[in-house]
């Protein structure tokens, strides 16, 4: 973190001639009406100091400059992307990409890579990957804090190359042979439990979300769904526009939230009367931030869901992506989102209704787990069942 001082003249009518004797340097005073200070420091380094700059030194002296702007915020969310972030963003975005088609979670106290789902008719499902299962070896390579930003690129690495990997499932040791192939994200998986009650979990808002969540409801509902049970836990949020679609379906015609941008300008997001109309609950804990949190505060305001868990994480300021080249932008916090009743949670959390803890040890694990074993999801049931006996 760097503090930097600037003194700005705007206007001086002086000359100023001063001899220093006593020590070898020079001074030269310019006067100026006007100017930029960032550039114009860009320009005497460049023009005056004591080693030539490479187009490397000159680069990397203007990302420091912009990054230092945008760090002096304060703000945890805006960020200088510059030409190598900017490339890792773009990957991060893609929902069509070379892998094995598998949701993972990383648990890096007891450094174990459990997967969570593979994807419909991915390398992973058709390979014998089964929700639960823990990697521990990726052909020669051992799954470990130091080794698993690795262990990920590897995966992701070189379409039709098939890898070994070493799998423990209930103290079993496995070995699967998986080969890469163009494989489409997913974050949405359903299920039925019991007699008629529903159970989607999303785990992040992606383009693809939107459609994918509607597709289930309406599978599930065929199935003869009386209840619907939405697991946003662990959902770090996504595009706002895609929860905004999903969450009208769910309501009926009102307010699902607003805006409020730097200007003070509100813009309002309204949901047609076109609803889910069959109980609902949420499942939210402290990794439910963003994108979620509007969803669950927006069926919370409305009095349409129950919401069970934990508080969850407090994140309701929305970020857009600001270009300043091909290959450079700022990431910038440049709005602040409200539920339907004017609350904003940034900082504070959704409270549920119904707290229900669940041990750390189990996070990674969420979506395989049994309701036997998952108290959170027990308690989900147990609330749905309530509300949709005859």
């Amino acid at each position: 973190m760097y503090t930097k001082k600037h003194l700005v003249i705007t206007a001086i009518v002086a000359v100023v001639v001063t001899a220093l004797i006593s020590c070898v340097c020079f001074f030269s005073v310019t006067v100026y009406d006007s100017f930029d200070e960032i550039s114009r420091a860009k320009q005497i380094i460049e023009s005056e100091y004591v080693n030539s700059l490479s187009d490397e030194q000159k680069d990397r002296m203007q990302d420091w400059a912009i990054q230092g702007m945008v760090a002096s915020l304060g703000d945890q969310y805006s960020r200088y992307l510059n030409t190598e972030d900017m490339e890792e963003y773009t990957e991060e975005h893609q929902e069509n990409y070379v892998g094995i088609g598998v949701s993972v979670m990383f648990d890096g106290l007891e450094e174990t890579l459990t997967v969570v789902s593979p994807y419909d008719g991915s390398p992973a499902q058709k390979a014998g990957i089964l929700p639960g299962d823990i990697i521990t070896h990726v052909d020669d390579i051992e799954v470990s804090v130091e080794t698993y930003d690795a262990v990920i690129e590897y995966i992701r690495s070189g379409q039709n190359d098939t890898m070994a990997f070493r799998i423990d499932r209930d103290g079993e040791v496995l070995l699967k042979s998986v080969t890469r192939e163009a494989v489409k994200r997913q974050s949405v998986s359903h299920k039925m439990f019991g007699d008629g009650l529903g159970y989607v979990r999303v785990s992040e808002f992606i383009q693809s979300t939107d459609a994918d969540f509607k597709l289930a409801v309406k599978d599930l509902k065929e199935r003869g769904m009386r209840g619907l049970i939405i697991d946003l836990r662990n959902n770090p949020g996504g595009y706002a526009q895609t929860v905004i679609s999903m969450t009208d379906s769910l309501l009926p015609e009102g307010v699902i939230a607003y805006l409020e941008d730097s200007h003070g300008k509100r813009q309002y997001f309204h949901s047609d009367a076109e609803a889910l109309e069959m109980p609902m609950v949420v499942l939210i804990n402290r990794g439910t931030a963003s994108a979620s949190e509007l969803l669950a505060g927006s069926l919370q305001a409305h009095g349409l869901a129950t919401v069970i868990g934990e508080k969850s994480y407090g994140k309701a300021v929305g970020q857009s992506l600001y270009p300043l080249s091909a290959k450079t932008a700022i990431y910038l916090t440049n709005s602040r989102y409200f539920t339907p009743k004017g609350n904003c949670i940034d900082g504070v959390g959704i409270e549920p209704e119904i707290p229900v803890p669940l041990a750390d040890e189990l996070l990674s694990k969420i979506g395989i787990l049994e309701p036997d074993d998952d108290a959170q999801l027990a308690k989900a049931i147990e609330v749905l069942l309530s509300k949709t006996v005859q």
